[in-house]
């Protein structure tokens, strides 16, 4: 019987650089998609808020004229199925770490469900990963992932 995948926790920088190619890093993250939807050694969670960051992020990109609302919407259903596991991460949580390590309420979810999973968090957002890197060993910057 094959292993069970890794299960790993991506936030909404790196979902959106599946979709919007002119980032830095797709590379990276092209190579975490494969083995996530092709391989199939790693399986992502993330907090439910992932979703509404991710449509904020693509309305962003067709405000910016990066995609036509058309490409959002191909992009929106392009993400749909891939199947990610949305789940609900307590208030309490979220509070704490915002405070202790002077996050966001959003990276602050990131961050609770990968520490309560035990397991890395890949993130394209350079601001939280420099801020986390020396905090907390989940967290990974997605330019360093090598298949």
């Amino acid at each position: 019987m094959p292993d069970e995948p890794r299960v790993i926790v991506v936030d909404a920088s790196v979902v959106l650089k599946w979709q919007l190619y002119d980032e830095e890093c797709i590379s990276q993250a092209r190579a975490l998609k494969h083995d996530i939807y092709v391989r199939g050694v790693l399986k992502v969670i993330a907090p439910q808020l992932m979703a509404y960051e991710v449509v904020n992020g693509l309305v962003t990109a067709v405000r910016r004229k990066r995609l036509t609302p058309d490409q959002a919407r191909e992009s929106i259903s392009n993400l749909v199925v891939l199947d990610i596991e949305l789940r609900q991460v307590q208030p309490a949580g979220l509070l704490d770490k915002a405070i202790k390590f002077n996050l966001t309420a959003y990276d602050a979810a990131y961050l609770a469900l990968a520490e309560e999973e035990k397991c890395d968090l890949w993130t394209g957002d350079k601001a939280f990963y420099i801020a986390m890197r020396s905090t907390s060993s989940y967290v990974k910057w997605i330019g360093d992932y090598a298949a």
